[in-house]
């Protein structure tokens, strides 16, 4: 949809400002479809990072538990 609305608004543009012809068309299409191949990788990519984040933070939370639980035993001693 993002990407239909995107190239609608640069066809409709180069319709505007005069004759578009057929290699300018196809050369804003080109355009069109590389952004819309980086937004996709650069998608993939945050969703991976978010994944590792929430991988770290749950380390996180068990080392703290397990360091929390070796304090109160130490401090029954």
């Amino acid at each position: 949809m993002r990407r239909f609305l995107m190239t609608s608004l640069i066809v409709s543009g180069c319709i505007l400002s005069g004759c578009a012809t057929t290699s300018s068309v196809r050369s804003v299409q080109d355009l069109a479809d590389e952004a819309d191949r980086k937004a996709a990788e650069a998608l993939s990519e945050a969703r991976e990072a978010k994944r590792l984040a929430q991988e770290a933070n749950e380390r996180s939370m068990r080392s703290e538990e397990m360091l929390n639980r070796s304090f109160k035993r130490a401090m029954y001693k």
